[in-house]
């Protein structure tokens, strides 16, 4: 017990705490840490931070540790510097650096980390916010998004009127001064869009959700990339969250319309898409009374006047009824291509059959072909005939095909495009952001 005699008499342990030891207890075992003095023995912190009482009576020894139990602090405090570099919470940050201090078995460190954590408690004093790697004031923070807004501002009309580059130079000014600029974001993905850089679009619309995470032309946005990217129930997710946060929205209601469409069968059973099943039929029969208001009316995924859709309907009725008569034509050629491609696969067997007959092994292990039968000969004529037959059988089944897209295009407004758009510049968000998408559509060719 030399060694706690020797820091009893230095007054270590009357200060409370001795750094770097090595505690040796009556059982054979040894704990390295740092070593706070309490009522009934000592407080060991080892360098992963947890802390073990030992009673007095269990410690055999104490001796100074070989490795140094500063330069373990000294690791602690780098590796907790780290994480304050990539943190903008700073009641988390104080209350990690106060236990730390508590905890750091040496005095130097201890300082250091003190001095940090004064540079914590003045960014709470001063109310201090992080922007991009810069810590600025709560006024700070608000006139450079102001001036961010400001400045992108212009690039709505410029990219409306295809003046892209113009537009791009704007928004990277309004972005360099404002990294969590929502409007420089937002614009910034429309015209990454529209100049079809899909990849770069997505990544600046996903930047701007977790600034306003229920902006609405947002999630849309999201959801027509996922689909062109045929992500299909990742799209769906995100129109789901975009009908959340902006009910019977007009663009979004029709997207989803164009979407429902044409989902793949194998993900039609998929939750999300039943959810989002579910909204849009809530939310657009909301829609379609509003609409009615306006003589306005559903036709697939656009809007027509109710003479329109009148005649479109009568339309409709007239190409679906030549449509039927065409479609009873293609299903008896394909009924006949059956008949005659099951008569050439028996062919084909029996002249399989026939082949092999011919071909057999005599005593010495010669493999002789005899000639062939004539009724091989017969079936595949038969064959050869029934394969010629089958060209403009198929032709005219092509024909047909081709009659019945034309019918289709004679309907004047189709009621699916096949495309989905994103919601451009009108949805761009503001300092207090409002979903931008209407309600109600105002003429069939919203």
């Amino acid at each position: 017990m030399a060694v706690v005699v020797a820091l009893l008499l230095t007054g270590s342990w009357a200060a409370g705490e001795v750094s770097g030891e090595i505690v040796s207890l009556t059982d054979g075992t040894q704990i390295e840490g740092s070593i706070q003095k309490t009522d009934s023995g000592w407080n060991v912190t080892r360098s992963d931070g947890t802390v073990v009482a030992v009673d007095a009576d269990k410690v055999a020894s104490i001796q100074a540790s070989p490795s140094g139990n500063r330069s373990v602090a000294r690791d602690r405090l780098e590796s907790l510097r780290r994480v304050a570099s990539h943190s903008s919470d700073i009641a988390d940050m104080i209350d990690r650096y106060q236990k730390f201090i508590a905890q750091a078995g040496d005095v130097d460190v201890a300082a250091e980390a003190q001095k940090d954590l004064a540079v914590w408690q003045d960014r709470q004093d001063r109310q201090m916010v992080k922007l991009g790697d810069v810590w600025i004031t709560q006024e700070e923070r608000e006139r450079r998004r102001s001036q961010a807004e400001t400045e992108a501002a212009p690039a709505k009309d410029l990219i409306d009127n295809y003046r892209y580059k113009e537009a791009a130079k704007i928004l990277q000014q309004a972005i360099i001064d404002d990294p969590q600029s929502a409007p420089g974001l937002y614009l910034q993905g429309v015209l990454m869009y529209k100049q079809d850089q899909v990849g770069k679009a997505r990544q600046s619309f996903e930047a701007v959700l977790p600034l306003i995470p229920d902006h609405a032309p947002t999630l849309n946005n999201l959801a027509v990339i996922a689909w062109r990217q045929k992500s299909f129930v990742v799209a769906m997710k995100y129109y789901d969250l975009a009908m959340m946060s902006a009910p019977v929205a007009k663009e979004i209601l029709d997207n989803v319309a164009e979407a429902l469409n044409v989902v793949p069968p194998e993900n039609q059973a998929a939750p999300v898409v039943l959810q989002a099943v579910k909204l849009f039929a809530e939310q657009d029969a909301i829609l379609q009374k509003l609409a009615a208001t306006q003589d306005m009316y559903r036709w697939g995924a656009t809007w027509v006047t109710s003479k329109q859709l009148e005649e479109l309907k009568a339309d409709e009725a007239r190409v679906k009824q030549q449509m039927d008569a065409i479609q009873q034509q293609i299903d008896a050629i394909q009924l006949k291509l059956g008949q005659m491609d099951a008569e050439i696969d028996a062919n084909q067997r029996e002249m399989d059959r026939l082949s092999a007959q011919s071909i057999y092994v005599d005593r010495n292990g010669n493999t002789i072909q005899v000639p062939l039968p004539d009724q091989y000969y017969a079936l595949k004529r038969n064959n050869d005939s029934l394969t010629a037959q089958k060209q403009p059988l198929l032709q005219q089944q092509n024909d047909l095909r081709g009659k019945m897209n034309d019918l289709q295009s004679q309907i004047p407004v189709p009621k699916f495009t096949g495309v989905q758009q994103i919601i451009g510049v009108s949805g761009t968000p503001t300092h207090d952001p409002t979903s931008a998408a209407t309600t109600a559509p105002s003429n069939p060719s919203n």
